[in-house]
C-alpha cells in the first residue's frame, strides 16, 4: 500500500494548489477575498455576454467563467 507521505507527494504533483491549502495563512484571507471578488466582478459579466453573443443560455457563460478559476486554483504551479 501507499504511505500517507507518498500519497501527499503524489497529490502535490497532480494538484499543487490543494497541497498549498495545508500551509495557508489566515492573514492572507482578506487580500485573497478582495482579489477573488475583483476577478469575479470582471469575469462573470464578460462570460455571460460572450455566451449570449454566441446564442447560448447565460448560465453557460457563468459556468465558463467560474469553473476555470476553480481549476486554476487547484492546479496552479507551485511557487518556487
Amino acid at each position: 500500500m501507499f504511505s500517507r507521505k507518498n500519497q501527499s507527494g503524489t497529490l502535490s504533483r497532480i494538484a499543487p494548489g490543494l497541497a498549498n491549502l495545508l500551509h495557508y495563512q489566515r492573514s492572507s484571507f482578506s487580500h485573497d477575498l478582495i482579489a477573488g471578488l475583483s476577478v469575479a466582478a470582471v469575469a462573470l459579466p464578460v462570460g455571460v455576454a460572450y455566451a449570449q453573443l454566441a446564442g447560448f443560455n447565460p448560465a453557460v457563460g457563468l459556468y465558463s467563467s467560474i469553473l476555470p478559476l476553480f481549476a486554476y486554483a487547484i492546479l496552479e504551479p507551485r511557487d518556487s
